[in-house]
């Protein structure tokens, strides 16, 4: 082998091992990147996850609120039921009353003659 081919089959391995180098450089900045990407996707799914764990906490308290509004409507609606019977009582007392009271001024008128 001549100098001249040792020259160039040496320039040849320095070309491929300079390809190599920077293959691997290529691929070394390509793996820093998609580590990157990884990390943020990590941090936006950390990021979604607290969201949707302040949502369902919200959802709960909103159901826990709404339970507690509709035991008071339904408190409120036997206190309005005993208020219409106390109504319906009182009116049929009162009626008794003025009967009562008919029939006093009735006797009174009788007795007055």
């Amino acid at each position: 082998m001549t100098f001249e081919q040792m020259q160039a089959v040496i320039a040849n391995m320095l070309q491929v091992q300079r390809n190599l180098q920077e293959s691997q450089l290529r691929d070394r900045e390509d793996i820093l990147l998609m580590r990157e990407d990884i990390l943020l996707l990590i941090e936006q799914a950390k990021l979604a996850s607290s969201v949707q764990r302040n949502l369902q906490e919200s959802q709960i308290r909103d159901r826990q609120d709404i339970e507690l509004l509709l035991e008071k409507s339904r408190q409120q609606e036997r206190m309005v039921d005993r208020l219409v019977g106390y109504s319906i009582s009182f009116e049929s007392d009162k009626m008794d009353l003025e009967q009562r009271m008919r029939e006093l001024e009735r006797k009174r008128a009788e007795r007055d003659k």
